[in-house]
C-alpha cells in the first residue's frame, strides 16, 4: 500500500510541476527516487537500473525516429513546403466567412489525422505539423495556444479509433487477440463519428472565447514567433500542392506499401525533398543540424518521463494495481474501458499501457466461459481497449504532451486545455459509450 500511494504521489507532483512550467528533464528523476523510496527498493540500484534502462529503452528504439523525423520537418519548413500548405490550408479556411479560426482548428486535426492514418508516427507528424500550423494560426490570427487540437487528428483518431489504422496500438491489439487493424470497423466508425462531433462542439466553445476576448495570434504565439522553425527567404515563392506533398507522399508509400521502418522511410523523404527543393534550400547543412539538434532536444525530454515509467513498473506497488485489474465488477465491456485506462494513465504511455492490461486480461477478456472467462468478442475488446489506451495516458505527465508542447514552446497552464479535452475527456467519453452500444451486439 505504501508503494501504490508514492505511485501516486509521484505522478500528482509530476502533473503539478509541469503546469508550473518546472522542466520535466529535473522533475522526473526526483519523482523516480519517491517512488523507489516508498516502494523500499534501493534508490542507487533503482536510478541505475530501472531508470536508466527505460532511458536507454526509449532512446534506442525512437532516436533514429525523432533524429530522422525532426530533420524532415526542418526541411519541409525550410524549402518553404510547409509555409505553401500552412497558406493552402489558410485559404481554404477564408472560405468559410466569419468562421475561419474555426475551420483553421478543423484544418490542422485534418492534417494530422492524414499523416497519422498514413502511418507517419507521431514523433515524426508533429515535427511537419508544427510549422505548418505556426504558419496557418499566423495567417488566420489564431490564438496558439489552441495549437493542441492538431493531437486530435493523429494522436486520438489515427492513433486508436479508425479501423484500418497502422498504428502501434492497434498492432499491441491484434497480437494479443489474435485480430487485425480492421478489428470491429463499425464500431471505429462510430467512435469516430462521436470523436468529432465532440470535438466540434468544443473548437466552437473555444472559438467563441476567442471572439468575445478579442484574442489573436499573440501573445500565446510570442515564444514560437521567436523560433526558426524556417529559414526566412523575403523571395518567397509558393509551391503547388503536389510538389509540398512528394516527400510526405514517399515517406507514406516507403512506410506502408514497402514496410520499411520509419526512420528509413523518413531517409528516404529527405533524400527525395532535398531533391526536389535543392534550389530553395539556402543553407542546407544548417537545415540538417537545427533538425538533428530538435531532435536531441525532443529524445531527452521524452526518454527521461518514460524512464519514471519504468521505474513504477518495477515496484511491487504496480504489481498490486495490475492484480486488481482482475477483479473489476460490472459488464465485461466496462472492465475493458476500466482496465486499460488505469494502466495507461499509470504507466503514462498507450503503447505501455495497453500492452500492460492486454497481457494481464486478453485471456480473462475473450477466454471461454466455462474455463473462467468473459466470453468476449475478440474484435469489440480490440477496438475498446485501443480507444482507452489513449485517454488517460495523455495526462499532462505524458512524456509525448510535454515534448509537444515544450517544441511549440507552450507552458502547460497556457497550452494543455485543447489536449486534455481532445485525448482524455472525449476518447473517456467515446468509450464508455461504445461499452454501452457493443453489449448490443454491434461490431
Amino acid at each position: 500500500m505504501v508503494s501504490i500511494i508514492g505511485i501516486l504521489l509521484a505522478v500528482a507532483l509530476l502533473i503539478y510541476t509541469c503546469y508550473k512550467g518546472i522542466p520535466a528533464v529535473i522533475v522526473a528523476p526526483l519523482v523516480s527516487i519517491l517512488v523507489l523510496i516508498f516502494s523500499g527498493m534501493d534508490v542507487a540500484a533503482g536510478m541505475s537500473g530501472a531508470y536508466m534502462e527505460g532511458m536507454a529503452g526509449f532512446i534506442q528504439k525512437y532516436f533514429l525516429t525523432m533524429f530522422t523525423g525532426a530533420i524532415f520537418g526542418a526541411m519541409m519548413g525550410d524549402s518553404g513546403a510547409a509555409k505553401s500548405i500552412g497558406l493552402k490550408f489558410g485559404r481554404i479556411a477564408r472560405k468559410f466567412p466569419g468562421r475561419e479560426k474555426l475551420m483553421a482548428l478543423w484544418s490542422l486535426a485534418a492534417l494530422s489525422f492524414i499523416l497519422g492514418y498514413g502511418g507517419v508516427s507521431v514523433f515524426v507528424a508533429f515535427f511537419t505539423v508544427i510549422a505548418i500550423a505556426k504558419e496557418m494560426f499566423q495567417e488566420l490570427d489564431v490564438p496558439w495556444r489552441l495549437y493542441g487540437v492538431n493531437i486530435l487528428g493523429a494522436g486520438v483518431l489515427a492513433l486508436t479509433m479508425a479501423p484500418g489504422s497502422p498504428s502501434v496500438n492497434n498492432v499491441i491489439a491484434g497480437e494479443a487477440l489474435g485480430t487485425n487493424a480492421m478489428a470491429a470497423p463499425l464500431l471505429g466508425l462510430i467512435g469516430c463519428l462521436l470523436a468529432m462531433i465532440l470535438a466540434g462542439i468544443y473548437f466552437k466553445w473555444e472559438i467563441n472565447q476567442v471572439e468575445k476576448n478579442q484574442e489573436g495570434f499573440l501573445p500565446t504565439g510570442a515564444e514560437i514567433a521567436k523560433v526558426n522553425l524556417m529559414q526566412e527567404d523575403e523571395n518567397f515563392k509558393e509551391m503547388n500542392l503536389i510538389t509540398c506533398l512528394i516527400p510526405s507522399i514517399v515517406l507514406i508509400v516507403c512506410l506502408n506499401v514497402l514496410k520499411q521502418p520509419v526512420y528509413i522511410s523518413a531517409t528516404f523523404g529527405i533524400i527525395v525533398g532535398y531533391g526536389i527543393y535543392w534550389k530553395r534550400l539556402g543553407a542546407k547543412i544548417e537545415t540538417f543540424k537545427r533538425g538533428a539538434m530538435q531532435s536531441i532536444n525532443s529524445v531527452c525530454t521524452a526518454s527521461m518521463v518514460i524512464a519514471f515509467g519504468s521505474v513504477v513498473g518495477a515496484t511491487t506497488g504496480f504489481a498490486i494495481i495490475c492484480g486488481a485489474l482482475n477483479h473489476i465488477p460490472g459488464p465485461g465491456e466496462f472492465q475493458v474501458v476500466v482496465a486499460v485506462n488505469v494502466a495507461a494513465g499509470v504507466a503514462g504511455s498507450s503503447a505501455g499501457g495497453l500492452t500492460i492490461a492486454l497481457n494481464a486480461l486478453a485471456n480473462r477478456f475473450i477466454g471461454s466461459v466455462s474455463e473462467g472467462g468473459l466470453g468476449m468478442n475478440p474484435q469489440v475488446v480490440h477496438r475498446i481497449s485501443t480507444i482507452c489506451s489513449g485517454g488517460l495516458d495523455s495526462l499532462p505527465s505524458n512524456g509525448t504532451i510535454i515534448n509537444e508542447l515544450t517544441q511549440a514552446r507552450l507552458p502547460h497552464k497556457v497550452g494543455y486545455r485543447p489536449m486534455g479535452v481532445c485525448s482524455v475527456v472525449i476518447p473517456l467519453i467515446v468509450a464508455v459509450v461504445l461499452s454501452v452500444i457493443a453489449q448490443f451486439g454491434i461490431v
